[in-house]
């Protein structure tokens, strides 16, 4: 059906059509008359005018077309994320100044724009194809950890999210892509995964809550302690985790100032499912940041009984090496003599305070590069022991044939694989 333009167009043109066909050679003026000329030059004459009015209009349209065009177009160079239309199988059609830092400058005189393509990894190259071929006009889709190795061949870890344009803008398949930069992010939860592996590895109880008494952080001492999950346990109140006999844990808003707090206190818990409480050790301080605020509060708990009954151990150890009838020695790693036993000065001639700073093999050099301080350290770092015989000569200068076994020995208040322990078994006296 014809608008009502075109039906004024089309009668203009048969009023026209008529009255050439109505002109002859020699045309009079009662003919002009009868073909009602002025009538059909004055509709023409409004008819041009508003054919300029149209004019005028679409000249202003396309003005503010081109500006608008030019306003978007400069929003999109100007965005600080990388954005890119694409075409089927990741063809670049347009990108912005972002997606160029990464991607790099169009090369020219290509016939395809495969950058995107080929700065994803192999395996992720198939899930962009497939997610585009899926899309339906107007649909919407996202891919997560990316793997895409910029121009300058730095590695990020990015999210992807694709829109498919309708079809009426262009004529083939167009895809509006925003890449989002995760690298940092992945960083930080890496980060986060090692704190918490730190944490999780302390024998103490730690945790921390904000100024609300909420708990922010839990190692997996304390959430073995009470039962609960972390998942299920960050977030809530510590009053409701922790039982009643562990109030002296709680950490009320307001209740001491930072410059209160004690160095130390001793706390007598008990934990859910035990019957005897915990002598604890607890230390408690605040949490602040960059501003000097204060944003939590972090305590940490020590089991008392079970380091005791640990240091005892070590000690009554200690006590029954240097009570042996043989002479014992006990060195470091870089053969530095810290202690010998009675037996091994009354064997040797030397004191104590003549061996205070020597090494064994300054006093006792070996016959053997075996029994040498290096030589015996590698074999009790790839082993537990070392046995073998070793010369000492005593203090008169007589000669002590001795058969030495070394074994490590290990503290909790010394690294592991610091000391060890040399007996010397006499062969001939």
């Amino acid at each position: 059906m014809l608008n009502p333009r075109q039906n004024r167009i089309t009668s203009l043109r048969e009023q026209a059509q008529l009255a050439m066909s109505r002109m002859g050679p020699s045309v009079s003026k009662q003919a002009f008359e009868s073909m009602e000329l002025p009538r059909l030059l004055e509709e023409l004459r409004i008819y041009h005018e508003e054919l300029e009015i149209q004019n005028e209009e679409l000249s202003i349209a396309h003005t503010k077309s081109d500006a608008a065009r030019a306003r978007y177009q400069l929003l999109f160079n100007l965005m600080p994320i990388p954005t890119l239309l694409l075409e089927g199988f990741g063809v670049i059609v347009e990108d912005n100044d972002a997606s160029q830092d990464w991607l790099g400058p169009p090369r020219r005189y290509q016939h395809h724009d495969l950058r995107l393509n080929q700065a994803l990894s192999r395996e992720d190259r198939p899930r962009l194809n497939r997610m585009l071929s899926l899309l339906e006009p107007m649909g919407k889709g996202a891919l997560s950890n990316l793997a895409l190795t910029g121009f300058d061949q730095s590695e990020r870890r990015v999210d992807l999210h694709a829109a498919r344009l309708p079809q009426d803008f262009h004529q083939e398949s167009r895809f509006l892509i925003v890449l989002l930069d995760r690298t940092l992010e992945k960083a930080r939860l890496s980060e986060h995964g090692v704190f918490n592996a730190l944490l999780d590895s302390s024998e103490d109880v730690t945790f921390a809550t904000d100024p609300y008494g909420r708990l922010m952080l839990a190692n997996q001492t304390f959430l073995s302690r009470l039962g609960v999950a972390r998942e299920r346990a960050l977030g809530r109140k510590l009053a409701e985790l922790l039982p009643p006999s562990a109030s002296g844990l709680y950490v009320t808003q307001g209740e001491e100032r930072p410059s209160q707090y004690p160095d130390s206190s001793f706390e007598n818990v008990l934990w859910p499912g035990e019957t005897l409480p915990t002598h604890m050790a607890v230390r408690r301080f605040p949490i602040r940041n960059r501003r000097n605020e204060i944003i939590g509060h972090a305590t940490t708990c020590r089991d008392t009984a079970q380091e005791q009954s640990n240091t005892g151990v070590e000690d009554l150890a200690y006590e029954a090496l240097m009570a042996m009838p043989l002479a014992v020695a006990i060195c470091n790693e870089q053969g530095l003599l810290e202690a010998v036993n009675t037996a091994f000065e009354s064997q040797t001639g030397f004191s104590t305070a003549a061996l205070t700073g020597r090494t064994l093999d300054q006093i006792f050099p070996p016959e053997h590069p075996d029994s040498s301080m290096p030589a015996v350290w590698a074999q009790l770092r790839a082993q537990s022991g070392w046995q073998g015989f070793r010369p000492l000569r005593r203090s008169d200068g007589q000669m002590w044939a001795v058969q030495a076994n070394v074994q490590r020995f290990t503290t909790r208040s010394r690294p592991a694989f610091t000391l060890a322990v040399w007996v010397f078994c006499p062969l001939n006296t």
